[in-house]
């Protein structure tokens, strides 16, 4: 499998687009223009992302992108089903664990695989890598099965499932491009502390506001 030099390019650009529309997400108040205008950009800008990342993992052959990149689409469509009504939506609600419950089994097939192969690694990566993956698609597949099997959803849930997933997408995101893709940043930036930085942010602000609804749903 081929790999076009433009999908490199786009990637990075759209992946650009992607963090700077899910800090504005985070940063807008809930429900407002602003807010809803960043998510759907955020949105498109992740399909694409995991879309070209998926393609350039395959032609690498890096398995362990390959199902990152499943990962981010996973919850980026399950996060917007969450927040929106239709039959669309109840679709991909319905159908959300049997993606996660693959995913898990993908990734141990591929851990299997890890610890097959020369040197007991793929690609550099250990069973156990491809295994604690496995067991992270397991939660969401509890998760999952939990929110699609509710006879009735409050809007806190709604909301705490959509922030959650969305802070999730965008965490793997931020993850490969701070640390994978830090080569496109100026030489004094690639330090430890200040790559670190954004994913923690991402990580506290996906915290809070999870935290913020199940507040308000115990309220």
């Amino acid at each position: 499998m081929s790999e076009p030099p433009l999908v490199a390019q786009a990637h990075f650009l759209v992946g650009c687009a992607s963090i700077i529309a899910g800090f504005l997400a985070f940063a807008a108040p809930k429900g407002r223009r602003v807010h809803r205008a960043a998510g759907l950009i955020f949105l498109g800008s992740m399909l694409f992302l995991c879309a070209s990342g998926l393609w350039m993992s395959l032609a690498r052959q890096i398995p362990f992108t390959v199902l990152l990149s499943w990962v981010a689409a996973h919850a980026v469509i399950s996060g917007w089903a969450a927040a929106n009504p239709g039959a669309v939506a109840r679709a991909i609600t319905r159908f959300a664990p049997l993606s996660s419950l693959a995913l898990v089994l993908s990734a141990l097939t591929v851990g299997v695989m890890a610890g097959g192969a020369s040197g007991g690694a793929l690609n550099g990566l250990p069973p156990m890598a491809f295994v604690g993956l496995a067991a992270f698609a397991l939660l969401l597949a509890i998760f999952d099965l939990a929110f699609s099997r509710a006879t009735v959803t409050c809007n806190a849930r709604r909301r705490g499932r959509h922030a959650g997933r969305m802070g999730l997408s965008m965490f793997v995101a931020t993850g490969i491009f701070f640390f994978g893709n830090n080569n496109v940043l100026p030489e004094a930036m690639r330090t430890p502390p200040v790559l670190l930085a954004p994913v923690l942010l991402v990580v506290a602000l996906t915290i809070a506001h999870v935290a913020r609804t199940f507040m308000a749903r115990r309220r």
